[in-house]
Formats: structure tokens, sequence, C-alpha cells
């Protein structure tokens, strides 16, 4: 039944998990900008939350609403000043009489990927495609404490079993649970800061989970062999429907929100 349950798991979850392994070792850089102008006129009296709103629905920018108090600035000149990051990169616009001029950085797919592995159910989106990813996403998070929980009592129970692939699978695992656990539980907490205190400890793995250096690829690469060596696994198992039915619902909704947002 343990190991049922972490598989299963690791089914309904795989394309979460890959984007996880994708933001360790991905580039979070946005493209130059490209400039140009777009006909616009503000209306009189019209506040700046509501040029901003209107200007968010002009653009077809669903992915960065709900529109915030910090998007809303204005330049040295006093004119209306836009900034709005979302998944897809950000479009800084300047409300000038009868125009706007827009400022539009497109993020790369490793950019985009790494903002949508950030994305829980503490994230309130406008856009109902990234209010379902970012439950989904929840979920694969949890799912990943889950696993790492069930993994462990797999390591004990199953270290003799025979086979080159189960060894290579339960030497990477035997690895990967110190280090997944790290990334798990920070990342808990930095989605979740209001449900305790973050002290120094907290402060420091945050820190760690975001920088630039071995644990997070060295992650990658074992989240990546186990994802792997797990796949040929439960593939060689007899009784595959169940699995197989996860796998492809996770395909479909984790896949196609993934697919579908990336286009605007």
């Amino acid at each position: 039944m343990i190991a049922r349950i972490h598989t299963f798991a690791a089914l309904a979850t795989i394309l979460n998990l890959l984007v996880y392994a994708v933001a360790g070792i991905a580039p979070r850089t946005l493209n130059p900008p490209q400039s140009y102008d777009h006909p616009f006129m503000r209306a009189a009296g019209e506040s700046d939350r509501d040029t901003a709103e209107r200007v968010v629905r002009l653009l077809r920018l669903p992915l960065a609403t709900p529109v915030h108090s910090f998007n809303i600035g204005h330049d040295h000149e006093g004119r209306l000043v836009l900034d709005f990051y979302h998944a897809n990169g950000r479009h800084k616009v300047t409300v000038l009489p009868e125009r706007l001029h827009i400022e539009e950085s497109r993020a790369g797919i490793g950019k985009y990927l790494s903002t949508l592995h950030v994305t829980t159910a503490a994230f309130h989106s406008g856009d109902s495609r990234m209010q379902v990813w970012s439950w989904f996403n929840e979920l694969a998070m949890w799912t990943l404490v889950v696993m790492l929980a069930t993994g462990a009592w797999l390591l004990i129970a199953r270290r003799w079993q025979a086979g080159a692939l189960r060894r290579t699978h339960w030497i990477a695992g035997l690895i990967a649970l110190p280090v997944l656990a790290f990334f798990a539980a920070s990342a808990v907490q930095m989605a979740h800061r209001t449900w305790w205190t973050a002290g120094a400890l907290w402060k420091s793995l945050a820190v760690m989970h975001r920088a630039r250096g071995v644990a997070p690829p060295l992650a990658t690469v074992l989240l990546l062999g186990l994802i792997t060596t797990g796949v040929c696994l439960w593939y060689r198992e007899r009784n595959r429907r169940a699995g197989a039915v996860l796998l492809t619902a996770s395909a479909v909704v984790s896949g196609g929100l993934i697919v579908w947002m990336r286009g605007g």
C-alpha cells in the first residue's frame, strides 16, 4: 500500500515535479524590451486604477490581474506609469496624451516555468487558468512531502531488493531524501509565510532555496533521476491501468495549463 501511494502520488503530479526540476537550473532573465506605442485616450476624471484596469484589458494581460497598488506609479514628470509583471514577462506602460508607450519584455521559457514553480494557493490571480494552476501546484507541493515520507519508508523496507534499476532508484532516493526534504520544507514556509514566524533558520533556508549554487542543480539531477527510474519501475508492474489514468489526467491538466497560459 505504501509503495502504491508513493507511485501514484508521483504520477499524479509528474509535470509539476518536472517544472520543479527545471526551475533549479533554468535562467530567470527577461528578454530585452521591445518598445511600441498604442492609441489610447484617457477618460476625463478617470482614476489611476480605472485607467490601469482598462489598459490591462486593452493589452490583453489577464495574467497581470488583479491590478495591485504597486503596479501603479508616476514618473518624475507626473505621468502615469503602469508596471505589470506576470508569468510571461513584463509590460511597462507610460500613459501619454492620446497614446500608450509600452516596453514589453518577454520571459524565456525558463523564467516562465520558474514563475509557475513558485505559484501556490496563497497566490490569488484574476486569471482563472492561473488560479487553477496555483491550486494544483499547491497539491503537488504537499504531494512531494507525502512522497518523501513514503520514500523514506521504502528506503528501509526495500533496501535489499534485486535489480539494477531498483538499486539505481534506491541510491538516488537515499541521496535525494535530505536534499529534497530541505527544498520541500523551505517551499512550504515561503508559500505560507503567515503560518508561523520565520526565524533565522527558516530565513537561511529560504535564501539557500532561491540561491544559485550547488544545491538547486543537485536537486534537479536527483529529481530527474528519480522520475526516470520511478516511471520505468512503474511501467514494469503488471497493473498499470490506474497509474496510466493518473498520468494522463496530470498531463492534460498541468500540461494544458502550461501551454494555454504561455499563449497569453
